[in-house]
């Protein structure tokens, strides 16, 4: 799978809820779809999918990395259950002109139903009313027509389906876990913003009873106090250390002391020499992008462009991420095919020639650079390193067109 490039190197970011229209809970009934346009698959309502259908209501967007990674997950399980009678939907309030070509890019990756909001009516009556602000985020509705489930995509959504469709579902439980979740979003929110109190500890209280008493918040997780302090206050230094090192003029004593606290709190992988390295090359790629999208100035563009050119970081993604945008995002005007040539293959470098979505981009940059044959050995290695059936048969597409172009 294809990306744009996504700028933030700490993630998806807890977000402030706006405000609710009206409280809800799992087992309500589910709010109307308000649609202003269906960009993929078949209109459906709630009326129609009635005592037919199960729908997962899936709220995204084509600017959210995390949701961009659940995209072929959510694939891969319309697929499932399809013949189960479950229809996924993905849900975005963005403009249709930007909507349709990402999902036309995806293809057979996105290979389930995608609907436009209209006026942000359905966030209203989801997101709004189960107070929930970041995505991506996933309502089950069941074919009673009411709201059974709801949580991130990636996380035990088809378990939970495989409860609805048997109809075992315990709705008390999911209830409470639902409960469990808004209070942890909570939780999270108040020790990010430094407000631990009253509030934090009572909160903290009912989370380890909820916790003990579902068997986990979520699944697979105990939830521990102390750790989500730990990982809360290291995001909290990740952001002010970010906001440091990207100054005009960093402060070398202040970058000093944030790094020695991050380290003191940092997951165990935690490499702060390879921040640094990703935070700067992040400036210079959002630099770039800029100007070669906008009224490019020659004299500006050659100079970013040896900056991109000479970036140290050796995060393939991040590498890939860039190559692939400068080979494929139609806002360039003056496109530098060796300089993403060069990316792509420190990105294949940087992760030894072994991830599917790497090795395609690099094939992609040696097919534009005129190098069919090298490209079609390439797209090869691309396609043997497939994760699943859906990203094989995008890969194959693309071999084949390389090879036709051989042919001629």
């Amino acid at each position: 799978m294809k990306t744009f490039l996504s700028l933030s190197a700490a993630g998806l970011a807890l977000a402030l809820l706006v405000p609710s229209p009206h409280a809800a809970e799992i087992g309500d009934p589910a709010a109307p779809l308000a649609v202003a346009e269906w960009v993929k698959g078949s209109p459906i309502t709630l009326a129609e999918a009635k005592d037919k259908k199960i729908l997962v209501v899936e709220f995204w967007a084509t600017w959210c990395g995390p949701c961009r990674t659940s995209i072929p997950h959510l694939t891969e399980l319309q697929k499932k259950y399809r013949d189960k009678d479950v229809v996924f939907i993905g849900v975005t309030d963005e403009a249709a002109a930007v909507v349709k070509p990402f999902v036309k890019k995806m293809g057979d990756q996105m290979d389930y139903s995608v609907a436009i909001d209209e006026d942000r009516q359905t966030s209203a009556g989801y997101m709004q009313a189960y107070k929930q602000g970041g995505i991506p985020h996933a309502f089950i509705v069941d074919k009673a027509g009411r709201v059974v489930w709801q949580g991130h995509p990636m996380a035990s959504i088809d378990k939970a389906l495989d409860e609805v469709i048997a109809g075992t579902l315990d709705l008390d439980k999911a209830r409470k876990r639902s409960r469990a979740e808004t209070l942890l979003q909570e939780y999270q929110r108040l020790l990010l913003g430094g407000r631990e109190g009253a509030r934090s500890e009572e909160l903290e209280k009912e989370l380890v009873a909820l916790d003990q008493e579902l068997g986990g918040i979520q699944a697979g997780r105990k939830f521990d106090p102390a750790a989500v302090r730990r990982q809360v206050q290291f995001s909290r230094l990740f952001r002010d250390y970010q906001r440091a090192l990207l100054e005009d003029q960093p402060d070398a004593a202040k970058l000093a002391e944030l790094e020695q606290a991050l380290k003191a709190v940092a997951p165990a992988n935690f490499d702060p020499a390879g921040l640094k390295m990703d935070l700067l090359a992040q400036r210079v790629i959002q630099a770039y992008l800029e100007e070669v999208t906008g009224d490019a100035d020659e004299a500006k563009l050659a100079t970013l462009g040896r900056e991109l050119g000479g970036i140290e970081t050796r995060n393939p993604r991040l590498l890939n991420e860039v190559a692939w945008a400068l080979l494929t995002e139609e806002g360039i005007k003056k496109r530098d095919l060796p300089l993403a040539s060069k990316l792509a293959k420190a990105a294949y470098d940087a992760c030894e020639g072994r991830e599917a979505a790497i090795v395609d981009t690099y094939a992609r940059a040696l097919f534009d650079m005129g190098k069919v044959a090298e490209a079609i050995e390439y797209q090869k290695k691309a396609v043997a390193l497939a994760e699943n059936d859906a990203v094989r048969e995008q890969l194959t597409e693309a071999l084949k067109r390389y090879e036709a172009a051989a042919a001629k």
